[in-house]
């Protein structure tokens, strides 16, 4: 019995063993080594941390740039780099220009690692959402100088706050009132947090016993991917190309 439980015990320790492994991967060459990290930036590729022998027993460790690198292809590099020295200064690390790095002696290297990994995947992911927030408001003024044309800015309300079912306030983008007719317009981006509180505002709105018309706006609707099905279950989804005539007839529509 206890022989089998002991075989029980190893060969579960292996598994375990053999998942501690594949989290992590080193690389070493001539001057450094590279250890890619089960940790992950908003585009789905991992962090790799540099370790480098400094003077006198420490190390330095480093995210080589790779954080800003992530936010630079997306467009946000500008944004990284205003983000990451506060991301830096609360973790206790150096940040230059793009890089995090932290000298240790070797008892702290694990630590040292982590931390260097997790402050360059938080600086981008601060980034990435700063320039979905930057985005959402260029579509926003876009898309209310639109509406203005299109009903006059006596019709359109910017900014409005509207009560759903739930009584919950909600704050729209511009709410639209012309010939009897109330609808919402609120730009939606491809990011998941954008999708998911246009989703919910949306929903809640529907379920009003005279519900305003809904109109969500997007920039590209293959962008969006499976989560088009889910705004499209609570409002009607357009491009930001879309006519003129087609933006104004569906805010004249009864709500479904």
């Amino acid at each position: 019995m206890t022989s089998g439980l002991d075989e029980h015990s190893k060969a579960f320790q292996e598994v375990v063993d053999g998942v501690a492994r594949a989290l992590a991967d080193v690389r070493h060459v001539q001057d450094a080594s590279f250890i890619s990290l089960p940790v992950m930036y908003p585009s789905g590729s991992l962090a790799v941390v540099r370790i480098d022998l400094h003077h006198d027993g420490h190390f330095l460790v480093s995210d080589m740039g790779m954080g800003f690198e992530e936010a630079d292809l997306m467009g946000a590099g500008r944004l990284f780099a205003h983000s990451a020295p506060a991301v830096a200064v609360r973790a206790g690390v150096h940040f230059d220009r793009q890089t995090f790095s932290l000298g240790v002696r070797r008892e702290q290297l694990v630590g040292a690692v982590s931390v260097i990994a997790a402050c360059s995947q938080e600086a981008v992911q601060v980034a990435a959402f700063r320039l979905d927030e930057k985005k959402k408001a260029d579509a926003a003024d876009r898309l209310c100088e639109r509406l203005y044309r299109l009903f006059t800015p006596a019709k359109v309300e910017r900014g409005a706050t509207v009560v759903g079912a739930s009584n919950t306030p909600w704050t729209v983008t511009a709410l639209v009132r012309a010939d009897g007719h109330k609808a919402v317009y609120e730009p939606v981006s491809d990011h998941p947090n954008s999708v998911a509180s246009a989703l919910t505002k949306f929903v809640d709105l529907n379920q009003l016993e005279h519900p305003p018309a809904r109109i969500a706006v997007v920039r590209n609707k293959d962008a969006l991917g499976t989560r088009l099905a889910l705004i499209a279950t609570a409002a009607n989804v357009v491009e930001e190309g879309v006519s003129d005539q087609t933006l104004q007839r569906l805010a004249l529509e009864d709500a479904a």
